[in-house]
């Protein structure tokens, strides 16, 4: 008699930990996952492009800080690069998860280091969050309110 209640509760157990996991299953789905927000620029919400990103990047600087033509230009052949780079990575069977993690770190630290050389201080303080974010990191923060835009640069 011992073992059938073992199992029962042992049954019990599995249903409620089955219940809890498709209740937050649903629950992601509805918000859209908290990954990359929806809209196109994160995992969840469409295919990430690097015009996605700059509109992104465009919100968050604000009329005053906006990137240039010219800016623009040189950015987006970056962010092209990083989206390759990560999405053949997300491909890649082979290579164990911690491995992946670093190389996604590597891919989003020269991403960084290639736009800080082309934008100004102010818009790479704006603009490196959310390559944080939307570079492809699991986890963390994803679809919430872009920061608020820097103020102007006094002249």
């Amino acid at each position: 008699m011992k073992s059938m209640k073992s199992m029962k509760t042992m049954l019990v157990a599995a249903l409620v930990v089955g219940s809890l996991f498709a209740c937050t299953t649903a629950t992601f789905a509805q918000a859209g996952g908290g990954g990359g927000g929806g809209g196109g620029g994160g995992r969840r919400g469409g295919a990430q492009t690097s015009a996605a990103m700059i509109t992104r990047f465009q919100t968050a600087l604000g009329d005053a800080n906006k990137l240039t033509d010219d800016e623009i230009t040189k950015v987006t052949p970056v962010l092209d690069n990083m989206i390759k780079e990560q999405t053949a990575l997300r491909a890649d069977t082979t290579t164990a998860a911690a491995d992946k993690a670093t190389k996604r770190t590597a891919i989003t630290t020269e991403a960084s280091d290639a736009l800080k050389a082309i934008v100004t201080p102010a818009q790479f303080t704006i603009i490196q969050p959310l390559l944080q974010r939307g570079g492809g990191r699991r986890g963390g923060a994803g679809g919430g309110a872009a920061p608020a835009p820097a103020p102007a640069p006094a002249n």
